[in-house]
């Protein structure tokens, strides 16, 4: 019985996991008919010349952007391989866990990163902006 009642809090506690981060990443985006970058260029008004100067920065961060987020979903298909193994608390479900969670702060890190390498492109204004939008973001303050 403590095995079944374990596996059940482990499983409501992954799906309540898994619905907040949705949620945070849901509240976060832009307007789905706005290109993410092409607003943000918009809201720092990126001059021709900066936009230029990005582009190589966002080709980059899409790329491991792309990499991380595969990861993360390799990592949570291998957590839920392991909890319809039934087992709660087993090494699986730990090892699983630890990969989901590995690879979201490598995502959070390379975003913290792409943050502060585009500040050396954008004029101090625009370059509080950002800040200021990527607080706003994480707050997940309109």
């Amino acid at each position: 019985m403590k095995h079944i009642v374990g596996f059940f809090i482990t499983v409501i506690a992954v799906a309540a996991l898994s619905s907040f981060l949705t949620m945070r990443w849901m509240e976060s985006r832009p307007a789905a008919s706005i290109d993410p970058h092409e607003w943000l260029h918009s809201a720092l008004r990126t001059s021709p010349e900066q936009h230029r100067a990005l582009e190589p920065i966002e080709t980059k961060f899409a790329q491991k952007n792309r990499r991380l987020r595969e990861q993360i979903r390799a990592a949570n298909h291998e957590l839920a391989l392991a909890i319809g193994k039934g087992q709660p608390g087993s090494p699986e479900i730990a090892a699983a866990i630890g990969k989901v969670r590995l690879h979201m702060g490598e995502l959070q890190n390379a975003s913290i990163d792409h943050i502060f390498e585009m500040r050396a492109k954008l004029t101090p204004e625009q370059s509080e902006t950002l800040l200021r939008l990527a607080q706003r973001t994480l707050d997940g303050s309109p």
